[in-house]
């Protein structure tokens, strides 16, 4: 048997493919015989970032959304599939900056400029090789109309939309509680991925400020002291009614702070006294709000400590936790270290452990989804 006899599905199929494209079938228009007045129907093609190529994941959800539009179609429908690939953000630029490590090099080495051909560079090559695999799938899309998020005419409508959100008062700017890496800055909550870590549990001795004895804290972050602005109990701990009120001197420092009662101390973890760092704990940033404390951050955007804490200033906050405390125990303000495993998070794009901290950021009110809520809780 010849070649030129043998069925080829590969060949069969890139054969058929290219003739249904060429003829313009996937198009608004590509069903004009048969389409019925006032019916049309789109989707739109959720965007693949051009970080790499597709994925499984991407064959069954586009081949699903294949079937829908090829129905449509042979119904009568004016049908558009949107196609288009997603810029991906931070998301393409650590794939970039992975690719300049395997080099030896880094984006602030070779500059800004530079580095963004780089990006564009990803996205060109990531595009074709996607559009390749969806050809190869078989999928249908409009491919006349294919979008790059970045797109001029993309762009000016997420602007406009994000005036018209700000207008409208549902985009505010301000100091919040955030996540905050000190490589990539700031994150959102799915953007942290937790981790189990055998860390330790360091207890510390705050003297009262009357010499009247001392309070022993716990932390996992014993760094993080220089921004305590109080000290709390439990308002029913029995234990303690007769400090309330009363203040400490935070060790090394001598800076004193009170001690407050606040329903969220756990009674029952550790000596019931809690540490208040409002500026680097979200629990203690609630804290601080409800009792009108004092927010000092201890470190920069890039993880240095500065002026609070005093000798360590300069120093980066996870590379001076060990001075910190070998200082702490050379002075006698530590009571002892326990091996504790917790949780701790991490950056999803360059896992960097994720620190709390208050940054001027933009944020969508909640109030914005309000309508959308209510009508996919109503069914």
């Amino acid at each position: 048997m010849s070649e030129k006899s043998r069925y080829t599905p590969k060949d069969i199929e890139q054969n058929y493919y290219k003739f249904w494209e060429a003829q313009g079938f996937f198009e608004i228009d590509g069903n004009s015989k048969i389409q019925k007045e006032g019916k049309s129907f789109s989707i739109m093609m959720p965007p693949p970032n051009v970080t790499g190529r597709l994925h499984i994941g991407h064959g069954l959800t586009f081949t699903l959304q294949d079937i829908i539009v090829r129905y449509k179609r042979m119904d009568g429908f004016k049908t558009l599939w949107q196609p288009g690939v997603d810029h991906a953000g931070i998301a393409t630029q650590n794939v970039v900056e992975k690719q300049l490590l395997q080099e030896g090099k880094t984006k602030e080495e070779i500059g800004r400029e530079e580095f963004l051909k780089l990006c564009f560079q990803q996205k060109e090559n990531s595009q074709d090789a996607i559009t390749s695999q969806l050809r190869y799938l078989g999928v249908s899309p409009a491919w006349s109309r294919e979008r790059f998020t970045m797109d001029d005419g993309l762009a000016n409508a997420v602007k406009k939309a994000f005036k018209k959100m700000y207008d409208d008062g549902y985009i505010v700017q301000g100091n919040y509680m955030i996540n905050w890496c000190t490589h990539d800055g700031a994150l959102s909550d799915i953007e942290v991925e937790y981790e189990d870590h055998a860390g330790k549990l360091y207890h510390l001795k705050y003297p009262l400020s009357d010499g009247s004895g001392e309070v022993i804290v716990a932390t996992t972050r014993p760094e993080t002291y220089f921004g305590d602005t109080a000290v709390m109990v439990h308002p029913d701990d029995a234990r303690y009614k007769d400090i309330v009120g009363k203040k400490v001197k935070l060790p090394l420092t001598g800076r004193e702070i009170e001690i407050i009662t606040d329903e969220h101390v756990d009674m029952e973890f550790g000596t019931g006294v809690v540490k208040v760092t409002p500026a680097h704990d979200p629990n203690d940033y609630e804290v601080g709000k409800r009792h009108d404390l004092e927010f000092i951050t201890i470190f920069d955007e890039d993880g240095f400590l500065n002026e609070y804490c005093g000798e360590f200033k300069g120093q980066e906050r996870l590379e001076a936790r060990d001075k910190v405390v070998a200082k702490l125990q050379e002075e006698g303000f530590v009571e002892k270290i326990e091996e504790h495993q917790h949780q701790v998070g991490h950056c999803y794009r360059c896992n960097n452990v994720v620190e709390p901290y208050i940054s001027k950021q933009w944020f969508v009110k909640k109030e914005f989804a309000s309508d959308a809520i209510k009508r996919v809780n109503a069914g």
